[in-house]
């Protein structure tokens, strides 16, 4: 299995419980039905599943999920933020700042094993994983410094560069990357080649176990052929 193939790289060479507690920090709000979310999902339920227990710290907004193990710690909501965007926004920096204040207060209160952090949750996770000098593991679901060309947010070289440090600075101070796309694994291994990539590819059903013989079933019911190619 992937998730525990990266977590086996993440605890290499500590001394951890046969339980591991993982401070996530997802900056997106969960759970809603959107891209990153849906990762952050699949991911929490297979820690859950490998027997380690969750802390989340995300966004006030989404619906709430129960899973054994995991626990919700939403940060407070800056006045006038109702919703977020997908892809960078202005209300993304004070609900950022309120999402590391939140998680500050988790690693103060509670004693962790790894940080396992999303997108730029990452800068707030690298300076958390220094301080209690336990490993960092980055969920890298995009290039940050592309995001903002991508998302026609700025133009800016300036703010470019800066978010390009950060992701340099994040990669190198993992103990392992996961990624999603083979891009994103060359992106990393062209930062740091020694840092170990995890690539689990976001795909339709991916996180569920198939069901034998449904594809046969399929193309039975639609009279493909069997070496005819079939799109979904």
């Amino acid at each position: 299995m992937r998730s525990r193939k990266f977590y086996h790289v993440v605890t290499a060479g500590y001394n951890f419980p046969i339980v591991v507690k993982i401070l996530m920090i997802a900056p997106e709000p969960f759970f809603e039905p959107r891209g990153t979310p849906f990762s952050e999902y699949h991911r929490i339920r297979a820690l859950l599943e490998l027997g380690h227990a969750v802390d989340l710290v995300t966004y006030p907004f989404g619906r709430d999920v129960e899973l054994p193990g995991l626990r919700v710690f939403r940060c407070m909501r800056p006045p006038l933020v109702s919703e977020v965007r997908i892809g960078p926004s202005l209300a993304k920096i004070p609900l950022d700042l309120a999402l590391t204040v939140t998680a500050l207060r988790r690693a103060a209160s509670e004693r962790y094993d790894v940080i396992h952090s999303h997108e730029e949750g990452s800068f707030i996770g690298i300076v958390l994983a220094a301080l209690l000098r336990i490993p960092h593991l980055y969920d890298m679901h995009s290039s940050l410094p592309q995001q903002l060309t991508n998302f026609a947010f700025s133009r800016s070289r300036i703010l470019r560069g800066v978010f390009s440090f950060m992701e340099r600075l994040v990669i190198r101070r993992s103990r392992v990357v996961i990624v999603i796309c083979q891009h994103l694994e060359d992106t990393v291994r062209s930062i740091a080649s020694a840092v170990p990539v995890v690539l689990i590819e976001n795909a339709p059903g991916s996180g569920d176990t198939p069901v034998s013989g449904s594809g046969a079933r399929v193309r039975e019911e639609l009279q493909v052929p069997a070496d005819a190619p079939l799109i979904l």
